[in-house]
Formats: structure tokens, sequence, C-alpha cells
């Protein structure tokens, strides 16, 4: 499972392309590219823990490990730079709680509330997620092609 972890972490050292001008054309492009870039990852951790005994300490001991190395590699002094801090939230804000949720794989949903949980005490931070379809709604149209 360590390797579904280390390549999820790689979608840190990529942000800005994932982040870069988001808008909601931008948004559902990006969204296809995670979801082959990044979602064999995700498939692979929920379908290695589903295939243990303990299925929720599996996903504790996972989202633990992930938050904690994204941590290390970016604290400085305890703490992760606000602007850092802010991208990384984004990036499991827009893609990572969105895919989990949208992927149907069983145990999806129990990952991403004990993933949220970790990844908030370890960070020291306050994120929640929602659905893919809620972001991308929220996401305004231009209006008479400005904005």
């Amino acid at each position: 499972m360590e390797q579904y972890i280390i390549k999820l972490t790689e979608l840190f050292e990529i942000r800005d392309l994932y982040l870069k001008k988001l808008k909601q054309t931008t948004y559902e492009a990006n969204t296809e590219r995670f979801k082959s870039e990044f979602g064999p990852a995700i498939d692979g951790i929920l379908r290695s823990a589903s295939e243990t005994e303990d299925a929720k300490g599996a996903y504790e001991s996972v989202a633990v490990d992930f938050s904690r190395r994204v941590f290390d590699k970016y604290e400085k002094r305890g703490k992760i730079a606000p602007t850092v801090m802010m991208d990384i939230n984004f990036c499991m804000i827009y893609y990572v709680f969105p895919y989990l949720l949208k992927s149907g794989i069983a145990g999806a949903e129990d990952f991403a509330k004990i993933l949220k949980d970790k990844w908030n005490e370890t960070l020291h931070c306050n994120i929640s997620y929602t659905t893919y379809e809620e972001l991308y709604a929220g996401f305004k149209k231009k209006l008479f092609g400005f904005f």
C-alpha cells in the first residue's frame, strides 16, 4: 500500500498544474487528468484496505501515514507556510475528496471521513469536503464573455 501513498503525495509536487487558473472548464479537465494520474493509487488504497480484516483500521493507518508524509515534506519549524497550506488543502478539497466520494468503491466515504479528520489533526487545519458536482456547480459562469 505504501507505493499508493507515495504516488498520491506526488500530487502536491505538481499542485500548480491543478490549481493554476482554476475555473469551471479547467476544473473539469484537471479532474479527468487527476483521475487518470492519481485515481489508480486511490483505488489501490481502497481495495487493499478493504481486503484486510479491519478495513477502518487500515484506512486510519493510511490516512495517518499520508498526512504525516505531507506534513513532514512541507513543514518548516513545525508549521507549513500559509500559501503552501492553502494549495495542498485545495488539492485535497478539489481533487482527492471528490474523487473518493465519486469512486463508488466500497468504503470510500468512510475513508474520506477518516482522511479528513487525520489530515486536519496532523496538518493543524480545518478543512471539509464535498462532492465534485457541488464544487463544479459553484464555479461562476461567464457573463457575456466577461469574468
